[in-house]
């Protein structure tokens, strides 16, 4: 089933070809955005494709990369900051509203962060965090060691649970038999990014993770109250305002690189109330413990894993951008409700103001953030951010295509490579048919998920099986299962039986169970689980009333829907059973 990378590149650029393109792989004055389109998914399509599970090579590269990043955090020095004087003035303007965003009364005793504010948005993350055997709430939090990194976590943990009633009596049953476990710190470990590099990600102790969830969760509460940024929602406001900077050139768009690892604890230490700076350092890990066993220091305030690093950045950036507007006497324009505003953040994709985007650039630099420059545009008609690229208001971002390792795989290729031919008049039935001829057929209604089968219009489907009860036709499709964890109703039970297969430190804490109720990760009497591997992969029917209907938040052109159905019947000719 497996495809080459190479293979499949080469087929692409023959269909590309076989339409006009050039063979251009670097934007030019007077490119059209057809040509530009067709460059793009040129270029995209096995820039990430990994079919390996792991690569040793692209492991070494991000580690490299994650030590560089972190030792220079420890060299950075904000009192050696050189700048001008507009610069001076907008990094004051940066502190100064940082400031009022966490001390909202302008009062000592109405501070944004506290133990029982934080306390209250206690959680965990559905992935893996150390000590914890799986990633359900009850196996972190009732039904097992709490590991931290530090002491002081611990005696602040019980002081916050001291009034929730449930919460005490749980934590009082886990500590009777499990105890405690004080760790080293984080375990840095690697993910795939793309064909070139891994992504490194800090797994985090229990109990860190809890004040970090607390502390994340109070600053998207308030991004949203001052700054009108809704973490849920903005990257479709970064979009709308990216695809007007590449029409009226009003905006730019800053992407910054490793920009989660760059933000050191000298320069928190600097910019941020010191009663923050205590719960940002107490939560943290200050060390890491490398993929050979060794401790590292870590000097950046934190990483990939940590729980409130994506809010924090996000407000960070968004402070250099309201310095950057007083200094140049520029309206701070918050998008606040169906508002967009003149400027728009979300973690690291930053979009401003034309005629501010260098100060802000310069603002990056001189606080110890590295501006990708080949991501990074204020000119020329091109903009990227939050998954669009969009060349003179259209989107011509490409398909990454990043394995190809089972039938899953396949169908979210030939969906997404379908709909980028309807929205670029571009057919790939050459493309296509290399993909569908190593994966069973399997024709499905637009708004099946892309890895359930192959999208077809209602026109070409031919074998049309009506239900005798709603009407609606009758169509197999792709299912992931995910063997959940069942509570167990008895010693004697089979899912006790399985429970404690996969978990032998099971222990039966109800106080613990109600948490995990309460906390949303139990339902239907299982826990939820985070897909962990390989899952199994079935065949379902389905019954659709309204096949051809086709909804999109956002419409790739004008009359889509005759577009998709066009190019589905190039691209999968002779393919419909």
């Amino acid at each position: 089933m497996h495809l080459n990378a190479g293979d499949l590149a080469s087929v692409l650029e023959s269909d590309l070809a076989a339409h006009g393109w050039d063979g251009s792989v670097v934007p030019y004055p007077g490119q059209s955005a057809h040509q530009y389109a067709m460059m793009s998914i040129a270029k995209s399509i096995i820039k990430k494709f990994h079919n390996d599970e792991t690569d040793s090579a692209r492991d070494a590269k991000a580690l490299e990369l994650f030590l560089q990043v972190n030792s220079a955090c420890g060299k950075f020095d904000p009192s050696k900051i050189v700048c001008t004087e507009a610069e001076a003035i907008a990094l004051g303007e940066a502190k100064s509203f940082l400031y009022d965003f966490f001390y909202p009364n302008d009062g000592e005793g109405d501070q944004l962060l506290t133990l029982r504010k934080i306390g209250d948005g206690f959680g965990v993350g559905s992935g893996a965090n150390l000590g914890a055997e799986t990633g359900t709430f009850y196996s972190k939090v009732s039904n097992g060691p709490l590991t931290s990194s530090n002491k002081e976590l611990a005696d602040l943990y019980s002081q916050a649970i001291f009034f929730d009633q449930t919460w005490l009596r749980s934590e009082t049953h886990r500590a009777g038999i499990f105890g405690q476990k004080l760790v080293q710190g984080s375990r840095l470990s690697f993910v795939p990014k793309s064909a070139e590099i891994s992504r490194t990600i800090c797994t985090e102790p229990v109990l860190n993770m809890l004040f970090q969830k607390g502390i994340a969760t109070l600053l998207e509460g308030r991004l949203r109250q001052y700054l009108g940024i809704d973490l849920a929602k903005q990257p479709d406001k970064n979009r709308w305002l990216c695809l007007l900077g590449s029409v009226s050139h009003k905006f730019g768009t800053i992407d910054l690189s490793s920009a989660s690892d760059s933000m050191s604890l000298s320069l928190v230490r600097e910019f941020f109330p010191p009663a923050v700076t205590r719960w940002l350092e107490v939560s943290r890990c200050d060390k890491t413990v490398l993929p050979d066993g060794s401790l590292r220091e870590l000097h950046m305030v934190s990483s990939m894993g940590n729980a409130f690093t994506f809010p924090l950045q996000t407000l960070f950036f968004s402070a250099l951008v309201y310095g950057a507007y007083r200094a140049h006497n520029v309206p701070f324009l918050r998008p606040m409700g169906w508002r967009y505003g003149n400027f728009s953040v979300f973690g690291d994709d930053i979009i401003v103001l034309s005629q501010c985007y260098n100060t802000v650039v310069r603002l990056l630099h001189l606080t110890g953030f590295t501006v990708n420059v080949d991501k990074s545009f204020n000119t020329g008609l091109f903009r990227e951010s939050c998954g669009h690229d969009y060349y003179d208001g259209l989107n011509v971002r490409g398909v990454y295509i990043k394995k190809l390792l089972d039938a899953g795989d396949f169908y979210s290729a030939i969906n997404r490579l379908n709909r980028w031919s309807a929205q670029h008049d571009v057919p790939l039935p050459r493309t296509i048919s290399l993909l569908l001829e190593r994966c069973r057929f399997l024709p499905i209604p637009f708004d099946e998920s892309d890895d359930a089968g192959v999208k077809v219009p209602f026109n070409m489907l031919r074998d049309r099986k009506v239900s005798k009860f709603t009407g609606g036709f009758m169509y197999r499709f792709r299912k992931l299962l995910n063997d959940p964890i069942r509570l167990p109703t008895g010693v004697e039970h089979e899912a006790s039986r399985r429970l404690l297969r996969r978990s032998p430190s099971w222990n039966y804490n109800p106080d613990g169970l109600m948490l995990s109720l309460l906390h949303g990760s139990i339902r239907n009497g299982s826990f939820l689980l985070r897909p962990n591997g390989r899952q199994r992969a079935v065949i379902r029917v389905r019954y659709s009333s309204c096949w051809d209907y086709i909804n999109t938040d956002q419409p790739e052109r004008v009359g889509f829907a005759e577009a998709w159905k066009g190019f589905c019947a190039i691209n999968l000719s002779g393919q419909i059973d």
